[in-house]
């Protein structure tokens, strides 16, 4: 996906729109398919708020042959390293966590997936805002 030459000149909205509609084009077909299950397997599990915990992006991650770090970038968690440990911050519940952590120590594939999870959701957060 290539950055258009006017996208300085675009609005948020309009960058995020880009950024959404650049999706099956910026995703494999296996992310894209782990994603969908990882989050309707999260929406349905008996012990969980909903939303994916970093256990279950590895467990998915690995069942459809991606990557930990991209699958979770896309859904809001992203790992980094400590040591010899990988700690996951969790943009969703945490949303403060990222900046205290640093943008910086994130895998780049992790903050791709990142990137249109916050598009995607700054553009439902609009659609929301205008329909009440």
């Amino acid at each position: 996906m290539n950055r258009p030459a006017h996208i300085d000149a675009m609005t948020q909205a309009e960058r995020d729109q880009w950024i959404v509609d650049g999706y099956a084009s910026a995703f494999a077909p296996e992310l894209r398919l782990a994603q969908a299950a990882l989050l309707a397997w999260a929406s349905e599990a008996p012990e969980s708020d909903g939303w994916p915990m970093p256990a279950d992006v590895i467990r998915f991650a690995k069942c459809y042959g991606v990557t930990p770090a991209a699958l979770g970038g896309l859904v809001g968690l992203l790992p980094h390293k400590v040591g010899r440990r990988t700690v996951w911050a969790d943009m969703v519940r945490t949303p403060y966590v990222g900046h205290t952590v640093g943008i910086e120590t994130f895998p780049r594939e992790a903050l791709r997936g990142y990137g249109l999870f916050r598009a995607a959701s700054a553009l439902i957060e609009r659609e929301a805002a205008t329909l009440h």
